[in-house]
């Protein structure tokens, strides 16, 4: 992403602690039955009407008919994890963060964020102890966690409740820049917030901690801490996306937020509660995270150039394992090439990988160029199947 602003920005994947946490992250480069989710598709013609009656094409009159359908299907998220006391052995169930989901069918099936229910900075990425889901009616449940993904950071929880209204889904490829959107979820602790603004521009890729925003839907409608996992939808009140960062230099909104595109939802939901996680094509390999940092220094190339016995190009990923009796070994790849491009996209680190990687599924085959002691080679990769839990 082009950098123009003269501050530093951070990407803010929020989690608000009773609408007060948050977490600002630097920009980088069960299976369970359920009823089938109906995905309905619905056109809404929107009346226009400016000022002394005359009316400006695509802009609303206002947007009370899209927050009524889309307000009931937000929810809040509350995470609890066991504290134990500073004075005795005993410990409690204290919440640790709070953020905002979304009903997207009647038998309780609600998408959020990964980073939501994921407990922060934990070496297993386990989720909390318990997850709670707090209607806008006031009614509480205790969620059950059917499946999360951190590559795209969205988690898929279930209630057993009655009288839910689930979100209209929309089609997030027909999005265009400048349509009016609108945001609602819960945030600082202020539930059933609505906020609106437009779509300021579509296909941003952005590389978080643990996840990577594709095709991410970039927005100016408010969101701060607390609205991570809620809506983002059209004027007519169809979800078009999940919100779930911000760029800050302070932490709060300063009219630049991502939201995670609803057709990438749809996918990834479809698999959680068919498979119990999401699937994704897997090359066989391990990279080095400094690749580019190696092959463009002269002590880098010079030792590398030693290990393999020919100096290597100055750019791509430097492969530091190659899985046994995967994809890519059976292909040519070894330890100690370096990628070069997958299907003609260059890479030159992480960002670039899990750009042209993060759509990819098991069994779909890509072409890889890569250098191998002083050669360039090329070869046909059938991608093995990775869980993104």
């Amino acid at each position: 992403m082009k950098k123009t602003a003269s501050f530093p920005i951070a990407i803010a994947v929020f989690v608000g602690v009773l609408g007060a946490l948050q977490v600002n992250r630097v920009i980088e480069a069960r299976r369970q039955s359920a009823e089938p989710i109906s995905w309905r598709e619905r056109t809404t013609l929107i009346p226009t009407l400016g000022s002394a009656g005359t009316s400006f094409p695509g802009t609303p009159a206002d947007f009370r008919d899209a927050s009524k359908r889309v307000i009931n299907s937000v929810v809040s998220v509350d995470q609890y994890n066991r504290n134990q006391s500073w004075f005795d052995d005993s410990d409690e169930l204290r919440e640790t963060g709070t953020g905002s989901g979304v009903i997207i069918s009647k038998n309780g099936i609600i998408v959020t964020n990964n980073h939501v229910v994921e407990v922060p900075r934990d070496p297993e990425h386990s989720i909390g102890e318990q997850v709670k889901v707090r209607l806008t009616d006031k009614r509480t449940f205790i969620a059950k966690v059917l499946g999360r993904d951190r590559r795209s950071d969205l988690a898929v929880l279930q209630i057993q409740a009655n009288d839910l209204q689930p979100v209209e889904i929309g089609d997030s490829s027909k999005l265009e820049i400048g349509q009016w959107v609108v945001a609602v979820g819960n945030p600082l602790g202020f539930d059933n917030t609505v906020s609106v603004g437009v779509v300021s521009s579509l296909g941003r890729t952005l590389g978080l901690e643990s996840s990577v925003l594709l095709d991410g839907i970039q927005t100016d409608a408010a969101i701060n801490p607390g609205n991570s996992g809620g809506a983002l939808t059209d004027a007519s009140g169809q979800l078009i996306g999940i919100n779930s960062a911000i760029a800050s230099g302070n932490g709060g909104s300063v009219g630049i937020g991502f939201a995670i595109p609803s057709n990438t939802v749809r996918r990834v939901v479809d698999q959680i509660l068919k498979f119990g996680y999401a699937k994704y094509g897997n090359l066989g390999v391990n990279y080095h995270a400094r690749s580019l940092e190696i092959l463009q220094s002269i002590r880098g190339r010079s030792e590398l150039t030693d290990m393999v016995g020919a100096e290597p190009p100055d750019h791509g990923l430097i492969i530091t394992t190659v899985q046994p009796d995967g994809s890519a070994g059976k292909s040519g790849l070894q330890r100690l090439d370096v990628l070069l491009t997958i299907d003609g996209q260059r890479l030159d680190g992480t960002l670039d990988y899990n750009r042209v990687m993060g759509a990819k599924q098991p069994g779909d085959v890509v072409t890889v160029a890569f250098w191998s002691r002083g050669k360039n080679k090329t070869a046909k990769v059938k991608l093995d199947e990775i869980r993104g839990d």
